[in-house]
């Protein structure tokens, strides 16, 4: 009799961990009852720093992302220095959770990780699939050199190389956010009001900056159904609870706002939506894509995604306008004729379509890697 074989997706916080989500889900629906999965994940210790930067001014990781990036594409030294760090910062549980659940194949969502990995896979050959989180700009520490399979969101991706070729496969998406739905029926289980809707996304940690197309909704004419998801941002979620009284007792604004905390239901309120605004995550991105919601960009981590915005232009899948009042402007046209969004949706749904394709893209990797012939 076979023994099952083991897949170890290995993860993070943040959108590593919804990526590696996605990516259980679709082994489980391509391979069925194949194999095993185990998951490993850790907490890091800069995550705090991290948070108040990502809630508070964004593009503050811009400039140490680009220093840091084009110093590690022209010293090769140092990024052996940097990834000696990870390796010995992470080597250890990796390798005692490698041993313990006997992992036959290895998923990365965390480029942190890939180094004890790339290790592991040399010394127990146990190969590597790596998994980029960013789209499109790639910081060159997430580039694993030894990595049997990487997979890339698109060919236009912005990675230099040496590591085995890259393999375009689209994103993994989280299978409620690809749920077939009726507009409708989800606002009438949510209550919300079937009129236009709008939902306003800061990412998991809730940053600020979608804070700068508020006149929009002071200053707004008609009804229209303003959600604002603040993940874990407690003092957003207040700010925007005692904004939402004011409008109540002291304005014209036909604005109905509602704050909405943390979430696991999230593909509900974009499936509610007409729009969904934010910060330019990837994941939130192409979630959105999955429920067919256009997307417009009003802020992003500068650095890491500044080709999601590209990406938002290059696919035809919403707006982009990162400047507050030009934001403000676009807005308010698009609240005085929202059938402008429906020019949106051939592209939304082949976008779509070929992220679906992920999944297979990745058990056919899979497969081939703990095929005999690739032992």
């Amino acid at each position: 009799m076979l023994t099952m074989k083991t897949i170890g997706i290995f993860t993070s916080g943040y959108g590593h961990e919804s990526i590696a989500e996605a990516i259980a889900e679709d082994i489980r629906h391509f391979a069925k009852n194949k194999y095993k999965i185990k998951t490993f994940k850790q907490e890091l210790i800069l995550d705090f720093a991290y948070s108040s930067l990502y809630r508070l001014n964004p593009s503050a990781l811009g400039p140490p992302f680009r220093v840091v990036s084009n110093l590690l594409k022209t010293d090769k030294k140092l990024k052996k220095i940097v990834e000696s760090l990870f390796l010995a910062n992470n080597e250890r549980q990796i390798k005692t959770f490698v041993k313990k659940h006997k992992i036959n194949l290895a998923t990365s969502t965390y480029f942190v990780y890939n180094p004890a990995l790339e290790k592991i896979q040399a010394k127990f050959k146990i190969p590597l699939i790596n998994v980029f989180t960013d789209p499109k700009t790639i910081h060159p520490l997430a580039v694993p050199e030894l990595a049997q399979s990487n997979l890339v969101f698109d060919d236009k991706s912005e990675v230099n190389s040496s590591a085995h070729p890259l393999k375009p496969a689209g994103w993994f998406v989280r299978e409620r956010f690809e749920e077939d739905y009726d507009q409708q029926d989800v606002r009438r289980q949510l209550q919300i009001a079937n009129r236009l809707t709008i939902l306003i996304v800061s990412g998991s940690e809730g940053a600020n900056a979608v804070l700068k197309i508020l006149p929009s909704i002071i200053n707004c004419t008609k009804p229209v159904n303003f959600i604002i998801a603040c993940g874990n941002n407690k003092f957003l979620y207040n700010n925007i609870l005692g904004i939402k009284q004011s409008l109540e007792k002291l304005s014209s604004s036909q604005a109905v706002l509602q704050p909405l905390g943390f979430t696991k239901e999230l593909h509900r309120y974009m499936q509610a939506a007409d729009l969904v605004i934010g910060k330019a995550g990837p994941n939130t991105l192409f979630e959105s894509v999955a429920t067919l919601t256009p997307f417009f960009a009003i802020t992003h981590i500068h650095g890491q995604e500044d080709g999601n915005l590209e990406i938002i232009k290059d696919y035809q899948l919403g707006f982009v306008e990162e400047n507050a009042s030009k934001a403000n402007r676009k807005l308010t046209a698009i609240l005085k004729k929202p059938e402008q969004l429906a020019k949106f949706q051939p592209h939304l749904l082949k976008l779509k379509k070929y992220n679906q394709g992920a999944g297979k893209i990745l058990l056919e990797e899979i497969e081939r890697l703990l095929a005999p012939s690739a032992k």
